[in-house]
């Protein structure tokens, strides 16, 4: 097994809408023909900084209203 992150593990990575770059990175709001991890590996050198594991399906989890969502007077801006 290796140590180098997995876009398809990672909480940050989504399929994008677009045919032509359908891999996205919701931590460094890019998207792309290749698997994030792959972009920045050749572009920077480096494994990806951002990786985050994706929670464990199998554990109890909060509810999705504790996790995130709109809080107070926060402003939505994912739109």
């Amino acid at each position: 097994m290796t140590d180098s992150p997995n876009c398809w593990k990672c909480r940050f990575f989504k399929i994008s809408w677009d045919p032509r770059f359908p891999y996205e990175c919701e931590a460094m709001h890019f998207k792309s023909q290749a698997l994030p991890c792959i972009q920045v590996m050749s572009i920077d050198g480096r494994h990806c900084q951002w990786f985050l594991s994706k929670p464990d399906e199998n554990q109890d989890s909060e509810p999705a209203e504790a996790i995130g969502g709109i809080k107070g007077n926060q402003i939505d801006r994912s739109a």
